[in-house]
């Protein structure tokens, strides 16, 4: 029976810092001998060789002609395998994948490698009860309320031809025309439109442009010089002159809808009067504030447990990590803006100082909460997954089934929606277990009475 003491493997391990850790591997010479043996015997049984009935080819010929393959074969075997015996070893439980280095393999010899491991921070959460917070409430005014009703309004205007052929665009008339943009006499990059709706005086064009429009006459041409803003998204585009060639086929007047009761009844069929849309209006305005309040709070909770449990190392690793989600993130809503990211907007915009402290700060904040969460027993279940994934569907207007499937093909799983929730149940302990700055009391939302 062979001696279970030579097999086992030598292990020492190096502290560079408080969240590093190398471990330097070495398998004694009979157990890799053994490997050795186990890789020519397997290979034996397949390669064919002239003038050898297969299985019978010499292993000595084998090592000759192909000692490469054998090397690659056993080093992705086996560099698992003793990696997972130094870890259980060294009882180290690591945040991310070993980084190899300084493999050594050679018959006859032991083999050796080093795995640099990144590990958690020793520290222990405190002083997150009675955290103070700011006494916030939600208000709402009627001039918001009858801003929203405007928009509604807007929405469902009619727009209508004018009988006066001579009739000249003042502002508030809707221009339906057709445009392109010229740089330098060359055409803009989608400066080109066919019958654009323009409502001169909005402000939503470029500076200049819809002013160009007034005192038109319907069937005239026209070019309007423009400057684009300096920090126009476009690329070339910033600073530029250009000129935008217009051809006016109609002008519309917009017609607003009474605000009474029938109005109301347009914008849906569940409002009997004004009032009733007025009320739904405000309900739901005060539903957002209500979220800003509670999402500000918690960004100010967050603050001061963070800066009460400084960690005085992270895992470089992580932050790295984090660092790149940040910038692709960044890329991910510039593409959804519609607009194209450059290099230099990505470095401008997430300069690397501010894109380090804010991938620290994520980074520690998710010890802390795993700490919390461990502490205070508070946990996300199944059914509670379930439920918040069918309402952010709902809020996306999509179905639970395409969300579900969004997040496996771009993460794998729903871990980061499930540890998402878990963040703000535990924002939310950490507000209900906050201590108010003030003497009012109010309801708020999350909180409950103050």
């Amino acid at each position: 029976m062979e001696n279970q003491e030579e097999k086992e493997i030598k292990l020492s391990v190096e502290e560079p810092s408080r969240t590093k850790r190398v471990l330097k591997v070495e398998v004694p010479t009979e157990e890799i001998e053994l490997e050795f043996k186990k890789t020519y015997q397997n290979l034996q049984k397949k390669v064919k060789f002239p003038g050898f009935r297969p299985g019978k080819t010499p292993i000595s010929m084998i090592r000759s002609r192909l000692s490469r393959d054998v090397h690659e074969d056993l080093l992705q075997r086996i560099i698992p395998d003793y990696y997972a015996k130094a870890l259980e070893k060294s009882a180290l439980k690591p945040v991310d994948m070993p980084i190899i280095r300084n493999v050594h393999l050679s018959e006859g010899e032991p083999f050796r490698f080093d795995a640099t491991v990144y590990i958690k921070p020793k520290f222990e959460v405190k002083d997150y009860k009675g955290v103070p917070r700011s006494k916030k409430e939600t208000k709402i005014t009627d001039e918001m309320v009858d801003r929203v009703i405007r928009d509604m309004q807007e929405r469902l205007a009619e727009l209508s031809a004018y009988e006066d052929e001579d009739h000249q665009v003042v502002r508030g008339d809707v221009a339906e025309a057709d445009i392109e943009g010229f740089v330098d006499g060359k055409p803009i990059e989608r400066g080109k439109g066919t019958g654009q709706l323009i409502e001169v005086g909005e402000g939503k064009m470029i500076a200049g442009l819809e002013d160009g429009f007034l005192g038109m006459k319907k069937g005239e041409a026209k070019e309007i010089p423009v400057t684009f803003p300096e920090n126009y998204h476009a690329a070339g585009l910033s600073g530029a002159k250009a000129v935008f060639k217009v051809n006016l086929k109609d002008i519309k007047q917009k017609k607003l809808p009474a605000l009474d009761d029938e109005f109301a009844k347009d914008v849906g069929e569940r409002f009997g009067t004004l009032n009733e849309l007025k009320a739904e209006v405000r309900k739901g305005l005060e539903a957002e504030e209500a979220k800003r309040i509670r999402e500000d709070l918690h960004l100010e909770i967050m603050d001061e447990v963070l800066r009460r449990n400084p960690i005085e190392e992270l895992p470089e690793i992580m932050i790295e990590r984090q660092k790149k989600a940040l910038k692709e993130s960044f890329k991910s809503n510039l593409h959804r803006s519609g607009k194209e990211p450059k290099t230099e907007e990505i470095h401008g915009v997430v300069e690397e100082t501010v894109l380090d402290k804010k991938a620290r700060r994520d980074v520690a904040w998710s010890f802390i909460i795993e700490q919390l969460a461990e502490k205070e027993g508070i946990t996300v279940t199944p059914d509670e997954v379930e439920s918040a994934l069918g309402k952010r569907a709902w809020e996306s207007s999509m179905s639970k089934e395409v969300l579900r499937d969004l997040y496996m093909k771009q993460v794998g799983s729903l871990e980061p929606f499930r540890l998402m929730l878990l963040n703000e149940k535990i924002l939310d302990f950490l507000l209900e277990n906050a201590k108010v700055t003030g003497e009012d009391v109010h309801e708020t939302e999350g909180g409950g009475k103050e």
